[in-house]
This record gives structure tokens, sequence and C-alpha cells, in this order.
């Protein structure tokens, strides 16, 4: 009969076979202690998640509140801007008349 490394073939075969079962259960129980452990880590961090999804959304609308806000003060700044003219303006023709008035009374 033949023989390999001084085993015969059926030797070698249930060597095989027991090998092959023992690999698989190692590499079963790895996969599965991965998923579970997974699983584990995932509900664990999941309300941290959750937290820093809703902190992302409150950051975000705060971004928008403040470009309205910085919009609205623009809008105001300007219109400020056109009410200072109208005054200098004005200023300006209130000096002219009050000098007309005293050129006006000699």
């Amino acid at each position: 009969m033949h023989q390999i490394l001084g085993y015969s073939w059926n030797e070698l075969a249930s060597l095989l076979g027991v090998v092959s079962i023992i690999a698989g259960a190692v590499g079963w129980l790895i996969n599965h202690g991965a998923k579970t452990l997974n699983k584990n880590i995932y509900s664990v961090l999941e309300p941290f998640a959750d937290q820093l999804n809703k902190l992302n959304d409150n950051l975000i609308r705060l971004n928008q509140t403040f470009d309205k806000q910085r919009e609205d003060f623009e809008a105001l700044e300007r219109k400020v801007n056109k009410h200072q003219g109208w005054l200098e303006r004005h200023d300006e023709r209130f000096k002219t008349l009050f000098k007309q008035v005293e050129e006006d009374n000699k």
C-alpha cells in the first residue's frame, strides 16, 4: 500500500477531515464572534451617532439663521447709509437756509 510521510491514504483522509472540521469551526467562531462584537459596538455607539446627527442638523440650522441675520443686517445697514446721506443733505440745506436768512437780515 502507498504511504506519504509514513501515513496511509486512509489516515491522511481522516487527518484532512479532522483538520477541515476544526478549521471550519474556528472560522465560524471568529466570524460569528466578529458579528456579535460589531452588533454590540453598534448598539453602544448608536446613541452617540444619533446625538452627533442631531448636533449636525442643529449646526446647519444655526448657520442658516446666521446667514439670514447677516442678510438682514446688511439690508438694514444699506438703509441706514441711505438715511445718513439724506440727513447730511438736509443738514447742508439747513445751513444754506440759515446763511440766507442771516444775509437777508443784514
